[in-house]
């Protein structure tokens, strides 16, 4: 059970304080959308510490399955953008670059550190 918190935690404090700062940088771009960015922010970072939780157990218990629990969490993330940000971003029927970047900035946020933090972990 220690070396699940451990693996958490060394999951958890990079993604909250890259998030963090992320938010806080972007939140300065767009005042007017404070209340989506944040949930963006928050969707975005459960969605990749699911990512890398699901990838660590795979690692470990489903070698040969790995690039299928990888497709499954790209679809997760997938159907998270088309159910929730999609219809927000085209209800004027534009999606402008200040839209796609409330998705995008925290989505490329958690994917970089999922692949860093496995990689530095499997080396």
């Amino acid at each position: 059970m220690g070396q699940r918190i451990k693996t958490i935690t060394r999951f958890l404090i990079p993604l909250f304080v890259l998030m963090g700062l992320g938010y806080i940088i972007q939140v300065q771009f767009n005042l007017g959308a404070k209340n989506f960015l944040q949930q963006s922010y928050a969707i975005n970072s459960l969605l990749a510490l699911a990512a890398l939780l699901l990838l660590e157990w795979g690692i470990h218990k489903k070698k040969d399955n790995i690039a299928v629990l990888y497709l499954i969490t790209v679809a997760l993330k997938f159907i998270t953008y088309f159910l929730f940000f999609h219809p927000r971003f085209y209800l004027d029927g534009v999606l402008n670059r200040q839209e796609f970047f409330i998705f995008f900035a925290p989505y490329a946020i958690g994917l970089i550190l999922e692949i860093v933090l496995l990689a530095r972990r499997y080396r």
